[in-house]
């Protein structure tokens, strides 16, 4: 009896890992799709409207909104309060672009985006927005 014990907890441990495993990819498709949506849409922008500034300044502004999308996407997915580094060094693996200063970064980001919020020591957090009615 203890052979088939040993064995149910065996496979009831690899179905566990099958579920994560299918999690992990489940979630990494799932952004490399936002990722992609975003950069056909960034592709659009410079045949837009022509606004003021050059079209290399709005490819600049469109891929600092790319990462800025990224940062929001890894926030909501980790419903915890995340180290700035942490989000630096997702930011490289995701897209290959290293920010150099993340504080500058995070706090450029935030006043457009008011869910994501810094706790303190560079410890930033996204919320549910609360939707008042008043």
């Amino acid at each position: 009896m203890k052979a088939a014990f040993g064995e149910r907890e065996a496979i009831q441990n690899r179905l566990y890992q099958i579920d994560q495993t299918e999690r992990e990819i489940r979630r990494h498709f799932d952004l490399e799709r936002k990722q992609l949506e975003f950069r056909l849409a960034m592709m659009k922008l410079p045949n837009a409207k022509k606004r003021a500034g050059s079209v290399k300044e709005r490819r600049r502004s469109a891929y600092v909104e790319y990462l800025q999308e990224v940062i929001v996407a890894y926030l909501k997915q980790e419903k915890r309060p995340v180290r700035g580094f942490t989000v630096q060094q997702y930011v490289e693996e995701q897209t290959g672009h290293h920010i150099g200063n993340m504080s500058a970064f995070m706090n450029a980001l935030m006043p457009k985006y008011p869910e994501v919020r810094k706790l303190g020591r560079g410890l930033y957090v996204c919320e549910k927005k609360i939707l008042s009615h008043a």
